[in-house]
């Protein structure tokens, strides 16, 4: 059960970072609340298998019995969509430091001159 709770949680985690307009980090969060994101990695029947064995999971743990194992076509399925993830993450990381570096170089070339000090004169005294 802990590798079908840990591929959703991974799934989740990697759909928030998945590549989007470098200048707006609002697309991500959109294509997650629309399901869009989803559609790429986790098919219709993939949701079934999870939740088949949810259910056959609940009902075990009502009448005190061990968790039935996860099918292997389950934890094939999620480890599948973890690869897919890993790379649509790396690419995501990739474009993401590409654009700090864009704007730190940016930064760093609109950042003024330093101006020439000016010698240091002695403290004015007030009688």
């Amino acid at each position: 059960m802990r590798t079908g709770i840990f591929g959703c949680a991974l799934c989740a985690s990697f759909l928030v970072v998945s590549p989007a307009p470098a200048d707006d980090g609002r697309a991500a969060l959109d294509r997650l609340e629309s399901g869009e994101a989803w559609r790429g990695f986790v098919r219709e029947q993939d949701l079934s298998l999870l939740f088949d064995y949810l259910r056959a999971a609940l009902a075990a743990a009502s009448e005190d019995r061990e968790a039935p194992p996860v099918p292997q076509e389950l934890t094939g399925r999620v480890e599948a969509i973890g690869q897919a993830l890993k790379a649509e993450g790396t690419l995501a990381a990739l474009a993401l430091l590409a654009t700090l570096e864009r704007r730190a170089k940016r930064a760093w070339r609109d950042v003024p001159a330093p101006r020439p000090m000016l010698p240091p004169t002695p403290p004015s005294t007030r009688l």
